[in-house]
């Protein structure tokens, strides 16, 4: 799944500043995900999914580890059911 693929779950994470689990989103990831809906031309970009809190990100903007948890066990592989 790319970044534009899952471009409506992003928006939706800063919304309600939660994961697509319930679990909370802290400032500097918020400031992230912001980051990856406004840069438009990385849309084609990959998408990661954090296994630990389940937000998913940009994968261009956090290679070491999530932003929002620190978690290193990072993903590719997003189900549509993980998204929104």
């Amino acid at each position: 799944m790319n970044i534009n693929e899952a471009i409506t779950t992003l928006k939706a994470e800063v919304a309600f500043r939660k994961t697509p689990c319930g679990r909370p989103i802290t400032e500097d990831a918020i400031a992230f995900l912001e980051a990856a809906i406004s840069d438009d031309k990385n849309y084609e970009s990959p998408a990661i999914k954090c296994l630990n809190c389940c937000i998913i990100q940009s994968g261009l903007l956090v290679p070491d580890g999530c932003a929002n948890c620190g978690g290193k066990d990072l993903t590719t592989d997003i189900k549509v059911n993980d998204a929104l």
